[in-house]
């Protein structure tokens, strides 16, 4: 069985974190949609640049609301399996899974962009590459927090099971 404390200590930094990187991701991925709803998006790779800040915008919005529902849920109503190890693992793929895609390819559509240069650079670009970044320092928050309940959710095998077992019962 693990450590109350230290899984409830652990939980805590962990998705407090997770929403914080969620919640600035968010912020800048709707500040860029709804500039470039109203002004255009860049003159290169318009449609590219559309879908890969949405998806960004989609992943940072799930990863916000299941950051902040995991965390209070956790908090209030941590010995129940409401809020148990199943519960917190399939949202979190699904986070990991939606920051991968848009991190990633991203990622590749500005990899040779130079923001500094006239003909390289667009509107919002350095916006942009900061985006790129909080989304893959979301993304390892989340990997370090799959990890986590992962760790719990092998050790939970001997008892009740990952489907039937709070974090605690690991």
């Amino acid at each position: 069985m693990a450590n109350e404390r230290a899984v409830r200590l652990t939980h805590s930094i962990l998705f407090t974190l997770i929403t914080l990187a969620s919640i600035v991701a968010l912020a800048i991925s709707a500040s860029l949609v709804a500039n470039y709803n109203n002004y255009g998006y860049p003159p290169v790779n318009t449609n590219a640049y559309r879908d890969r800040i949405r998806i960004c915008l989609a992943a940072s919005i799930w990863t916000t609301f299941i950051g902040l529902v995991l965390t209070v849920g956790f908090q209030v109503m941590g010995t129940k399996v409401a809020f148990g190890i199943l519960t917190h693992l399939i949202p979190l793929i699904i986070a990991f899974i939606l920051f991968i895609i848009g991190a990633g390819s991203l990622t590749a559509l500005t990899n040779g962009t130079d923001c500094g240069s006239a003909e390289g650079g667009f509107d919002r670009c350095n916006i942009v590459k900061g985006l790129v970044a909080i989304s893959w320092i979301d993304t390892i928050f989340v990997l370090l927090a799959l990890i986590f309940v992962s760790v719990l959710a092998i050790k939970a095998r001997g008892g009740f099971g990952a489907r039937k077992s709070t974090l605690y019962d690991a």
